[in-house]
This record gives C-alpha cells, sequence and structure tokens, in this order.
C-alpha cells in the first residue's frame, strides 16, 4: 500500500512505537521524552503544531531505523481524491479532463513542499507538457480513476430548466462539462428550448487565474451560457472606476433578483462547487439573505427554503475543504 510518508503525524504512539528502534541513547530518551505525559507541551510545539511528518522525524533522528512492516502497521493509508470531471462525453468521447490546482505549502523549517496528491499529478503532466512544446509525441501517464457509485451532481433530465452555477477558481470544473453537454445538445436539437445558463465564476488575478476565459467567452457568444458574472479578488479597478464585486457572493446579491426568480419561481437547479470552508459557508448566507430580500420573512424561514431546495436536489454542492 502507498503510505503518507510525507503527511502530520498525529500518534504519540507512533512515537512509542520508535523508541526500540532507535540505537542512540541521547536520541533515544528525546524520543521517549516527547511521547511522555511530562512531554507533551514539547509534543504539540514540535511534532503536531509544527506538522512535523515521518521523513522530518528521521532526519531529525538518525539513529532511529524503524523496519517497513513497523510503518505499514501505523502509518494510514492513502485515500482516495475527488475530483469533478472538466468534460462532457457528449463532446469528448472516449476522453476526460480535470483541473487540479498544485498545492504548494513551507514546512516547519521553510522546506517548501507539495501536497500529496496534487504533487504528484504535477510530476506525471510534466513530461505531458514538455513534449507537447517540443512537438514531440506526447507522453502519456498512467492515473488510474474510477466513478463515484453515487453521485447527484449533475444536469437535471430536462434541459429546460434553468441553472445557477457557482465555481470559483477550480470549483469551475464541473460546469465546463456542463457547458459543453448543454452546447452539443443545442447543435443536436436545434428545435428544443434550452433553459437559462448563469456562470458566477471568481479568482485572484484575471491575467493569471482566469481559467478558460476563451472557452467560456466562445460558450456565451454561441448563446450557450446566458450570463457570465466574473470577479477577480486581488484586482484593483481602474483610476475612477467603481469598486467592482470581488467574490462570487457579490455577484449574487447584485443578481438577487435573478437569482430568486430562477430559484423560486421557475424551479432551476444551483450548483456550488469549490471551498467549503469559506466560499459554500459565504454563498449560503448571501442566498439567505437574498430569499429575505426578495421573499420577505426571517432568517429560519429562508433556512426552509434551502433546505427544502436540497431535498428536491435543485440546491447542490461539490465542496472540499
Amino acid at each position: 500500500p502507498k503510505l503518507k510518508t510525507t503527511s502530520p503525524l498525529p500518534w504519540q504512539a507512533f512515537l512509542r512505537s520508535l523508541v526500540e528502534y532507535t540505537a542512540d541513547a541521547g536520541a533515544k530518551r528525546r524520543v521517549q521524552e516527547l511521547c511522555s505525559k511530562q512531554g507533551a507541551s514539547d509534543y504539540n510545539a514540535f511534532v503536531r503544531d509544527a506538522g512535523v511528518c515521518l521523513l522530518d522525524l528521521l532526519r531529525a533522528f538518525p539513529a532511529c531505523r524503524p523496519p517497513l512492516s513497523l510503518l505499514i502497521e501505523h502509518l494510514p493509508k492513502l485515500q482516495a481524491r475527488p475530483y469533478s470531471a472538466a468534460s462532457s462525453n457528449l463532446l469528448q468521447l472516449g476522453k476526460m479532463s480535470f483541473i487540479f490546482n498544485v498545492l504548494e505549502f513551507a514546512s516547519h523549517q521553510g522546506e517548501q513542499r507539495r501536497g500529496i496528491c496534487t504533487g504528484w499529478l504535477a510530476e506525471q503532466v510534466a513530461p505531458l507538457l514538455q513534449s507537447s512544446m517540443r512537438n514531440q509525441t506526447p507522453f502519456r501517464p498512467k492515473i488510474f480513476i474510477s466513478s463515484r457509485p453515487v453521485n447527484t451532481f449533475h444536469l437535471p433530465e430536462d434541459p429546460s430548466v434553468p441553472l445557477l452555477m457557482v465555481g470559483p477558481g477550480t470549483g469551475i470544473a464541473p460546469f465546463m462539462g456542463f457547458l459543453q453537454h448543454r452546447e452539443k445538445l443545442q447543435e443536436d436539437y436545434k428545435e428544443w428550448t434550452l433553459g437559462e445558463t448563469w456562470l458566477f465564476f471568481g479568482c485572484r488575478s484575471e491575467a493569471k487565474d482566469y481559467l478558460f476565459q476563451d472557452e467560456l467567452r466562445h460558450f456565451v457568444e454561441k448563446g450557450t451560457l446566458t450570463q457570465l458574472k466574473v470577479c477577480f479578488s486581488r484586482d484593483s479597478p481602474a483610476p475612477a472606476q467603481p469598486a467592482a464585486p470581488k467574490y462570487v457572493q457579490d455577484h449574487l446579491r447584485l443578481c438577487s433578483k435573478d437569482v430568486a426568480r430562477i430559484l423560486l419561481e421557475e424551479k432551476g437547479y444551483l450548483y456550488v462547487c469549490g471551498d467549503a470552508k469559506n466560499m459554500a459557508k459565504d454563498v449560503n448566507d448571501t442566498l439567505v439573505d437574498i430569499i429575505i430580500a426578495e421573499r420577505g420573512g426571517d432568517k429560519l424561514g429562508a433556512l426552509k427554503i434551502l433546505a427544502a431546495l436540497r431535498d428536491e436536489k435543485r440546491y447542490l454542492q461539490d465542496i472540499w475543504a
């Protein structure tokens, strides 16, 4: 099994198991201190709070040489990482696209590190990017994937249903698939009437982070995307220009009448994809304010409306911490 050798170590019990494999007496005494009650404050300061991983520990105590069997016993297995497909099988038969952002951070000693999964993915695709730039036969790494057994985050069966999509950053991924799907339906079934499609997208900088800018412009020009609302949280407005919305929830507030109309009158669907810690919560709070402003009532009533939308599978989230 693949093991998390660069993940933070959470257990004093694991440290305790390393004592007998530490040859140096001074190092052994220090390891014993860290996993004792008396050494709890040191453990918190130097191991837990510092995010020390197994590799850090073995570097700090080179005389500690545990067998592989001990690592397999104590270290957690790598868990599968869920990603949303950023493409539609209708448009790209036999192909699937994904978006990922490489997580980079500094260790407690200032060493630059990458997230386990995104760092590995970056290593896999680097030769592919290099070969395409040199007009060589592309290198194709093998990456094993599996589908979720249950997935409610998909387009409604009726294409005439209007959609509201909220996806800042890499949260735009599933909506690229949605828009490709609707574009293909638009081409193949010209007699069909497709519902309104709104996308609320945000990123830090227009120059650096605006994912799929050309593709989104294309969807707008073709009428596949009815409204595109984009914001840039770190860009400053031009001189003498009014302050622009910074976050997706700011655009939702500006479009509150249309948001309420689509969700509450036209039985539309709302999809939210991205960060669970801040963005998803802020979007939910904004929806509460919109319902109160446009339909009256109090916060409890607005929360009940949102709960009903969730029960009807018309308020769907694909979010991560």
